[in-house]
């Protein structure tokens, strides 16, 4: 069984829009969510969408689905953690509960303030899966990075061919995920926001899945201008 699995728990302090967390921000005709949600739907392989949500937004979240018309019954709303890795273990153990062939469950792992994420990408995490333990969707850097441990003094310059800069979907397998977390010390767990670092440090194989510049991340004001703009060119509706 394959399950979408999405990450809507973060309250968008960064946006400064009066309250409402980003992911209900209208853009275009329906909110960045709904948008989402709507992307992961034209999956076939997709057979159930599970999205984590902050235990006060969760019944707004519900309702927004129904004043969208998503009425389907493979599409879960479960409250998300304190943290974007406790969310993500919420997600996973959802789908413990859903699970036909608990060796087959696969999760993709989705930002939802990622509207623009395109059919391609979900459905390259979808075969690149099969050939490793993690997927993780990234694209190369354009601009030379400089790493400092201080922000104020340059520490290195790696190879600007070297770098990537993560995004989303990731893919994994429930099963193996929680196997490796169950490993974890409550100490180690804190250090994790997202599963690539976790599955590299505990000597797992992580394929990249090519991003798109597109599939960027709705955190500020102008990154809500950016996508209402790409919406205008008609562009990844």
């Amino acid at each position: 069984m394959i399950v979408g699995g999405i990450l809507a728990g973060g309250l968008g302090t960064r946006m400064a829009d009066g309250g409402l967390p980003k992911q209900f921000l209208m853009l275009g005709d329906m909110p960045v969510i709904i948008r989402t949600i709507k992307k992961f739907m034209r999956i076939s392989e997709i057979e159930h969408i599970i999205i984590a949500i902050n235990k006060d937004w969760k019944e707004y979240c519900e309702d927004l689905l129904k004043e969208y018309q998503i009425y389907s019954q493979n599409i879960h709303v479960i409250y998300g953690g304190e943290t974007r890795f406790d969310s993500l273990l919420c997600l996973a153990d959802a789908c413990k509960t859903l699970g036909k062939d608990e060796n087959d469950i696969i999760l993709i792992n989705h930002d939802c303030a990622r509207p623009f994420v395109s059919e391609r990408i979900l459905k390259d995490n979808l075969k690149m899966i099969q050939r490793y333990d993690m997927v993780t969707t990234s694209v190369p850097t354009i601009d030379t990075v400089l790493l400092s441990e201080d922000g104020i003094c340059s520490k290195e310059v790696p190879e600007r061919s070297t770098v990537f800069l993560d995004q989303g979907p990731q893919t994994l397998r429930v099963d193996q995920f929680l196997a490796i977390v169950d490993m974890l010390t409550p100490k180690e767990k804190e250090k994790y926001m997202e599963a690539g670092r976790l599955y590299l440090d505990k000597g797992y194989r992580v394929g990249i899945v090519k991003g798109e510049r597109e599939n960027f991340k709705i955190t500020t004001k102008f990154d809500l201008s950016l996508a209402e703009l790409i919406l205008k060119q008609g562009e990844n509706l």
